[in-house]
């Protein structure tokens, strides 16, 4: 404690401060002020005025009088903040307030609030935490404006009285559609897991489903995700399992576009749900995979083909008798099932035994291996007099590679050669195997493969990639011809081309290329898919923000057709960062999808998104969103 001057009353253990008084308590807090009376005795202290800062926080108050023990400090006529106090960009004036230090929390009464010197709101009440430590209570709520949907309501409830779980209750109100509750639980029952349940259902009113043509009244659902590692095994050397969820159910699609009106992403076609769990030790493995598919442009998924499940046993590659011969296993159990159309158990084993060793001091690799393969479906829920299918089969591979280096006097080379001849043995069937039984067909074939990396100075990296495939029995031998370059430029440049050319066709068959540039002012990434098949594809992806200042960045998003000549979806925004405050907005054109009563359709979404933040109070967001429904109908 500092003063101009001093008086210490012994009878009563009072302590009085005149001019220029600062107060540091434990380094974390600080006050100021021209009087103040301390009680040594019960730990009082009041001043007049006074000036406390949460260092912390950065969140500083100033006013006429402060009472203050160890546990609350009492406020008169002041203001609080967390910006410059030099020159504030917002200040919150109240009549009288509260500071409890042991809750971190600020109750202020009669409040008015200034952009720099212009009272703007005023609001009777007003409390908040300047603790970043999560506690139970409502969140900010979010509002928005729809030309169809109306006044759209949504503030999420927040209930986290454990430190390993919380839940999240999420009600909203579409005025002129409906109205919903979305519910999330998550937890962290170890410290190598982390999971999440979310529920969710949205009740559509009866003229909004009519006037739209919606097939579902109800749009509801269930998500589990959890993933942990060492389930069982702990920390036991050389033992590893693993288990990861991720499942889906909802009725339909229009149970994820509700769940967030004012930061709509596009949804995928095509829905996966899975399960996978995984036992390792030293030589062995073991999974347990199911996957289920939801393709959202079906009406009904009842002939969509599931995994439900496949079991997998994997040896690692092992060597027998000397250090030349090793050989690795692969047996899997697969379960393909549906409602409607053929299913199918398929048993499968893959056994390579391969004999290598290195000639000309290295210089030139050799192996030859002998590849075992069995596979057999057991076919069920037949609609014709299908049979189960089998198939036996050996084939020969022979290889020759070479792997070198060199270090010249900028950059270091490495060079990896490959040629490997698949020559078939025999082959016994039996039955007839379905369409989704994935047997790769055989044929003599030699693939020749080039990789090669250039190392230079400060992290340039050029690396080069060529995989010819010739098949021996096929009309056309020369396969598409894969070529792959990609150029990396210290810490800021990468660029990436991956094209296949068609022999046959004497054309580029695909081609991806990608393109990502960051430093200080600029974040920029742009990729283009091109396939050129029967159902064409050809896209563009572009991200990118520029850093304007120091605390502002303008970005936008695109994702262009260009077969179609249509955006899929773009927008464009600012944010502002000032530490403390923020601003965001964005505009954002988007197609979403839509399951109507002819079935699955879309529709063009456009929404203006507005949120503003005060730190540490927390802010307000409001979005204006525009839908082309009759468009879709």
């Amino acid at each position: 404690i500092t003063a101009n001057r001093a008086e210490y009353d012994k009878s009563h253990a009072l302590v009085k401060l005149f001019g220029n008084i600062v107060i540091i308590d434990d380094k974390k807090y600080s006050a100021l002020g021209n009087f103040a009376l301390l009680d040594l005795q019960s730990d009082k202290i009041v001043a007049e005025p006074f000036f406390f800062t949460d260092y912390s926080s950065k969140v500083w108050l100033a006013g006429t009088k402060m009472e203050a023990n160890k546990k609350k400090i009492t406020l008169a006529n002041a203001y609080v903040s967390s910006c410059d106090v030099r020159c504030s960009d917002w200040r919150i004036y109240f009549a009288n307030g509260t500071y409890d230090e042991e809750k971190k929390w600020i109750d202020l009464h009669h409040i008015r609030f200034y952009l720099k010197n212009t009272p703007i709101l005023y609001f009777p009440y007003l409390g908040f935490s300047t603790s970043k430590k999560r506690h139970s209570g409502f969140l900010r709520p979010t509002l928005g404006l729809s030309q169809s949907e109306g006044f759209i309501y949504q503030q999420p409830y927040y209930y986290a009285p454990k430190n390993w779980w919380d839940l999240e209750i999420d009600p909203q109100i579409r005025t002129d559609r409906g109205y919903g509750l979305y519910s999330t639980f998550r937890f962290v029952d170890s410290p190598t897991s982390i999971g999440r349940v979310r529920a969710g259902i949205f009740n559509e009113k009866s003229k909004y489903l009519k006037n739209q043509k919606i097939k579902n009244k109800k749009h509801y659902g269930l998500e589990v995700f959890y993933t942990r590692d060492n389930l069982f095994t702990k920390k036991t050397p050389n033992l590893y399992d693993g288990i990861y969820i991720d499942t889906k159910s909802y009725n339909d699609i229009n149970y994820f576009t509700l769940q967030k009106h004012s930061d709509v992403v596009g949804v995928d076609s095509q829905i996966i749900s899975r399960f996978n769990y995984v036992f390792t030790r030293e030589s062995d493995y073991f999974g347990f995979y199911a996957k289920y598919f939801k393709d959202n442009r079906k009406v009904s998924n009842s002939d969509t083909l599931q995994l439900l499940p496949a079991l997998q046993y994997h040896k690692y590659e092992t060597n027998i008798l000397n250090q030349h011969i090793a050989y690795k296993a692969d047996f899997t159990i697969s379960n393909y099932y549906r409602e409607k159309g053929l299913n199918a158990v398929e048993y499968r084993l893959n056994l390579p035994i391969k004999f290598y060793t290195q000639l000309y001091d290295d210089y030139l690799g050799f192996s030859i291996t002998e590849n075992l393969f069995f596979d057999y479906a057991s076919y069920s829920n037949r609609t014709t007099s299908i049979k189960n299918s089998s198939i036996w089969r050996n084939a020969h591979k022979i290889s020759i590679y070479s792997d070198l280096t060199k270090r010249y006097s900028t950059f270091l080379h490495t060079l990896y050669l490959n040629a490997t001849l698949n020559i078939p043995s025999f082959e016994k069937k039996s039955g007839k195997k379905a369409d989704f039984i994935n047997i790769e067909d055989r044929s003599k074939r030699l693939d020749l493969s080039l990789q090669e990396y250039f190392y230079g100075k400060n992290s340039d990296t050029l690396y080069h990639r060529l995989i010819q495939p010739i098949d021996y029995e096929k009309s056309q031998k020369f396969q598409d011809l894969e070529n792959e370059i990609g150029l990396k430029l210290g810490k800021n440049f990468t660029i990436d081309n991956d094209i296949f050319f068609s022999h046959q066709k004497s054309r580029i068959a695909s081609v991806v290329t990608t393109l990502s540039y960051e430093d200080e002012l600029y974040n920029l990434f742009l990729s283009h898919f091109y396939k050129r098949a029967q159902m064409k594809a050809n896209f563009l992806r572009l991200q990118g923000n520029r850093v304007l200042s120091k605390k502002n960045k303008l970005f936008a998003t695109i994702d262009y057709d260009i077969k179609n000549d249509s955006f899929r979806s773009w927008s464009i925004g600012f944010n502002i960062d000032k530490g403390c405050w923020g601003l965001y907005i964005s505009y954002k054109d988007e197609v979403v999808p839509l399951l109507t009563e002819a079935g699955s359709n879309s529709y063009n979404n456009r929404t203006i998104y507005f949120k503003i933040n005060l730190y540490p109070l927390g802010g307000i967001s409001k979005s204006f969103i525009q839908s082309d429904y009759e468009k879709a109908l």
